[in-house]
């Protein structure tokens, strides 16, 4: 007689099979093959952004730093409003020296005999007359319509 061949591949039990495992075969397996550790899967963390509110962050960044930039313009537009009115406070004294500086300078006295010698006679002595020359109306040109549209959308445009 010749012996049997034990076939090796199939060890695993299926469900369906009318034979059942036993305690003891369970035991076995499990003692063959050792109990691996299971494999735990790493949680990753997804962060999930928005794509509005990001585009909001950046418009409310960039407006700040306009709205900076504003506030360091009109600093140095202030100190510069600040320097021309000093300036401007200090021409007009000046002004005021040199007006009281000529005045006394000048002698009224003298310039009224000049000016008889010359024969200018004082403002009070001179006669007024008052001319009146009726207003004069001007025609309206007679403008053409292309005229008329050309100034229309010159001033539309301009």
């Amino acid at each position: 007689m010749t012996q049997r061949v034990d076939v090796q591949y199939i060890r695993f039990y299926t469900d369906g099979s009318a034979a059942r495992r036993t305690a003891h075969t369970a035991s076995a397996i499990s003692s063959s093959t050792g109990i691996l550790p299971r494999l735990r899967k790493q949680r990753v963390q997804v962060i999930h952004l928005d794509p509005v509110a990001l585009l909001s962050i950046a418009v409310a960044a960039v407006m700040l730093i306009t709205m900076l930039v504003g506030l360091v313009r009109l600093q140095k537009i202030q100190k510069q409003t600040a320097q021309m009115e000093a300036y401007v406070e200090q021409l007009s004294q000046e002004h005021e020296t040199l007006k009281q500086a000529y005045t006394d300078a000048c002698d009224i006295e003298a310039v009224e005999k000049t000016a008889l010698a010359l024969g200018m006679i004082p403002a009070e002595d001179a006669k007024q007359i008052e001319v009146y020359l009726p207003a004069v109306q001007e025609e309206p040109e007679a403008v053409s319509l292309w005229n008329r549209i050309g100034t229309f959308l010159f001033g539309l445009f301009a």
